[in-house]
């Protein structure tokens, strides 16, 4: 399996968790934090509180896209 690829399916699962197999540390906890920080604040001000499991999955989704990129930059 390509490392972009890996890098992908781990961040899809764990935001961050693929940057961070890629050794960008540092981003990788940016970006577990945005993917954390979004959900939290659209439940505290009930925005989106019907539509949370697609928000969960855009996160996910452009976590994974991000790791995707980044990894595919080196590979």
């Amino acid at each position: 399996m390509k490392r972009s690829t890996k890098a992908s399916l781990l961040s899809f699962v764990l935001p961050g968790a693929g940057l961070w197999y890629c050794g960008w540390r540092k981003s990788a906890i940016v970006n577990f934090m945005l993917a954390a920080a979004i959900p939290i604040a659209g439940l505290t001000t009930d925005f989106f509180s019907e539509y949370f499991q697609w928000v969960l999955l855009a996160v996910a989704a452009g976590s994974a896209g991000i790791a995707h990129s980044m990894a595919g930059s080196r590979d």
